[in-house]
């Protein structure tokens, strides 16, 4: 076995592998040095009873769709795999033996393709899923012997390095997308996410809105800038003790020239039931007031009091809030008369006439007492 060729592969698999760009080509690699036809990376989603390829090498295209939609619950490779722990490598399928022992197996999968052995190796078995590879060749060849599959076993760390790695990044990024959908739902409010150098990582959309009115805040180059420099400073200092814990929460007020009310922002900690979540080392959340663009009733007490729908409640709160009907059809991916259609049954439940009285209706209204 070619050494160089090895270190050139486990080079590929650290190069490729990362995010799951191109296994194809360590695939293609693998192949060569083990003088395999083809070669899949394959994971299975038990929760989900989902099969997917992640990558290959020598496949027919039609394979790759047909195993994702359904043939992939025939294989048995990943039976004889699963039963095995983390590391293991195996001459897994002998297409003598299968054509006996599993005959569906045999006419779907190893017949049309001609694949007579399978040598594999599995990267991550655990209750939520599975990843191995499986190495192939005719059924005019013969079986992986103990030395080719040793080198096989030899790149089991390098590969399980890259998949631990992505592993964390993926379960970050669900908890992220989580944390921004949830953020993204609440209709109500201004609501911007920065760090101690006011680096803004989230910001709804009414916020959007009133960084583009000139009320002495702006988010440019996804920067929060103030107006005033000595409210920057005040801001910067404030967020500095959060992260520090001297204070649990800020509350300032900041005013332009030209207006009549000042903003209010207020300072604090990510938090959930009561509690710091630490979301970034780095993260502190803005609700920012306007007494001339925000309304603090909630659309769970629109509902219930006029008999609105979740849509219908999130369309009222989000006109009292400032948007326009572009604005809401744009963020929900509906087209402009759908809204339309939405408010009007809206103007019929809550007995009003125009988006004004709409308006007027609810920022005078004692619903704005309620949290």
């Amino acid at each position: 076995m070619n050494s160089a060729k090895l270190l050139e592969l486990i080079d590929s698999i650290y190069e490729r592998g990362f995010d799951h760009q191109d296994w194809n080509i360590v695939l293609e690699k693998l192949c060569h040095l083990l003088h395999a036809n083809s070669a899949g990376l394959f994971f299975i989603n038990f929760r989900q009873q989902t099969f997917r390829v992640l990558g290959d090498h020598g496949f027919p295209e039609s394979f790759i769709s047909s195993y994702q939609l359904g043939l992939g619950a025939e294989d048995k490779t990943a039976t004889v795999m699963m039963a095995l722990p983390d590391g293991a490598v195996h001459g897994a399928i002998d297409h003598k033996v299968s054509k006996l022992e599993h005959p569906v197996f045999y006419e779907k999968i190893l017949l049309p393709h001609n694949v007579g052995y399978i040598g594999a190796l599995n990267i991550c078995n655990n209750d939520r899923y599975f990843v191995g590879i499986g190495i192939h060749r005719g059924m005019d060849q013969t079986q992986f012997n103990d030395d080719e599959l040793s080198y096989l076993k030899r790149l089991y760390p390098h590969f399980r390095r890259v998949f631990d790695f992505s592993d964390i990044l993926e379960q970050l990024k669900e908890k992220e997308d989580v944390f921004m959908s949830a953020l993204s739902r609440i209709p109500i409010g201004i609501i911007i996410i920065i760090n101690s150098k006011l680096e803004v990582t989230y910001n709804n959309e009414l916020a959007t809105v009133l960084s583009k009115k000139d009320l002495g805040l702006k988010i440019e180059n996804n920067h929060l800038k103030l107006d005033k420099l000595a409210d920057q400073r005040l801001l910067k200092s404030s967020l500095i003790k959060l992260l520090n814990n001297e204070i649990t929460h800020k509350t300032l007020q900041i005013k332009s020239d030209f207006q009549i009310s000042p903003l209010t922002l207020m300072a604090r900690n990510v938090e959930s039931s009561g509690k710091p979540i630490n979301f970034h080392q780095d993260q502190i959340i803005l609700y920012i007031s306007y007494p001339e663009l925000c309304s603090f009733s909630n659309a769970d007490s629109l509902q219930a009091v006029y008999k609105l729908t979740v849509a219908e409640a999130h369309l009222a709160l989000s006109l009292t809030n400032g948007l326009t009907l572009q604005n809401i059809a744009e963020d929900k991916n509906i087209s402009v008369q759908t809204v339309r259609s939405q408010l009007k049954s809206v103007f019929n439940k809550m007995n009003v006439n125009s988006q004004t009285d709409l308006v007027r209706h609810i920022l005078t209204s004692a619903l704005n007492l309620t949290r």
